[in-house]
């Protein structure tokens, strides 16, 4: 049986709208309710580590600085006193410049009697041997933080500048303290076996024990310069303008108050005799 034209023709027409229905139907809807997101997972391993990069370029060079103040011979401070007029107020040491143009370290006591003093021989506690040759003395000895001497040839120099004046400083085991002071205090040099030239004595409750040596050259236990019939620097164990021999010893053995050796301690007879040998002994010049 054969279909007829219009038969066919309403067929086509039924099968075109049921596929625009079929298209207009809504989409299966999307999941609205997703679960809890879970834990991340550890971290992988670093990786190697990469090639070093390219060196940066050099920076600008930065602004010259200004120009230190210099010191020398013709500038620096001659001695303590120099430095005390400069304004160094503290006491401890300094550097200071001699006429030959030879730097010294020297320590400066600021506070004493007006300050300025240039300290050459210290002694406090005895850890410093001052039984010593010809050799040490002329160079001096000892430390910064205890006891010295600053050296002869050094001493020579810094009095040949100008007039000094000495003060000696001394304080006993029982804490008390005196003192000499004298006008004016030179030592000659080498050639002159260090020749004590002492002025007169002005002021000091220790008395005058250094006025007896005026004149007299440095002895030591290797050169006898004395004018004893012995050697006045063995017999007492000490350095000293010796004469025939000494009213003081300040250079003697470190033997801690009253001894009964005679004599070769840190004597300073005008004030505690020939058997008492003091703490603290400080022998230092200012320029008159």
């Amino acid at each position: 049986m054969e279909l007829s034209g219009a038969t066919m023709a309403r067929g086509l027409t039924v099968l075109l709208v049921l596929f625009l229905h079929i298209k207009d139907l809504p989409a299966q809807a999307a999941d609205t309710c997703p679960g809890e997101r879970g834990l991340p997972g550890a971290p992988g391993k670093a990786g190697p580590v990469g090639p070093k990069g390219d060196r940066g370029e050099k920076g600008m060079r930065g602004e010259k600085g200004d120009t230190g103040q210099p010191q020398s011979c013709a500038t620096g401070p001659r001695t303590c006193k120099d430095l005390l007029d400069r304004g160094h107020f503290l006491s401890g040491w300094y550097t200071i410049y001699l006429t030959n143009c030879q730097p010294l370290a020297v320590l400066c006591d600021m506070d004493t009697d007006g300050g300025g003093w240039t300290v050459f021989q210290r002694r406090m506690d005895g850890s410093v041997d001052f039984y010593r040759d010809w050799a040490a003395y002329k160079r001096g000895f000892g430390n910064r933080l205890g006891e010295f001497w600053l050296g002869n040839d050094n001493i020579h120099v810094l009095t040949a500048q100008g007039s000094s004046e000495l003060r000696v400083d001394l304080v006993d085991f029982e804490g008390n303290r005196q003192f000499a002071k004298y006008r004016s205090f030179k030592v000659a040099g080498e050639a002159e076996k260090y020749k004590l030239v002492l002025g007169g004595f002005v002021e000091g409750s220790a008395g005058n024990a250094l006025g007896a040596h005026n004149n007299h050259f440095f002895s030591t236990k290797d050169q006898d310069n004395d004018v004893s019939s012995s050697n006045c620097a063995v017999k007492f164990q000490g350095a000293w303008w010796y004469a025939d021999c000494h009213a003081s010893n300040l250079n003697g053995l470190y033997l801690r108050g009253p001894h009964e050796s005679y004599a070769n301690g840190i004597n300073w007879s005008a004030a505690k005799g020939y058997n008492y040998s003091y703490k603290v002994s400080e022998m230092k010049v200012r320029p008159a």
